[in-house]
């Protein structure tokens, strides 16, 4: 079959913004997803559940979005409250402005991922440095570090 130059340049005239409309709706679906990165090298963390492990509505939207349900949910930020003192607390402080660990709140970050949902999700599950360990190599849920999240957040809320 041969075209002729009028013939391909009518074809291309459909045929290139289909294929640009078609690239950039992939392209915007990949975008709007969170993409975890490790504290140390930016290399992208698997979030996959551990087994027997749930995915809570708000977990899925959280990967799906970036978006933590949770923040503003005061049961949530009880419940974030009483993990934080049994996990956090010891290196953050009660109040998590800093102990042998760094502060949460106050926007002085040591890493400055922390200052996302996103960021500070990724630092919890894979670990960072000192004795910052990867807290989904112990017996917490990514729902709870999401509620976590929000508990820390209420602290720094308003000021």
């Amino acid at each position: 079959m041969r075209f002729y130059p009028d013939q391909l340049a009518s074809r291309l005239y459909f045929l290139v913004p289909m294929l640009l409309a078609m690239t950039l709706h992939a392209g915007a679906d990949a975008a709007d997803k969170p993409v975890f990165k490790h504290a140390f090298d930016g290399a992208p963390i698997d979030v996959t559940l551990k087994p027997g492990e749930t995915e809570t509505p708000a977990l899925k939207e959280f990967k799906q979005t970036g978006t933590n349900v949770y923040r503003g949910d005061q049961a949530a930020v009880k419940s974030g409250m009483a993990l934080y003192d049994q996990w956090c607390q010891v290196c953050h402080g009660a109040d998590a402005k800093g102990k042998m660990g760094p502060p949460l709140v106050g926007g002085k970050h040591i890493y400055p991922q922390t200052a996302t949902d996103v960021g500070m999700f990724s630092i919890i599950y894979a670990g960072a440095s000192g004795a910052m360990q990867a807290f989904s190599k112990r017996d917490l849920t990514q729902d709870e570090m999401l509620k976590i999240i929000a508990y820390v957040r209420s602290l720094d809320a308003g000021k």
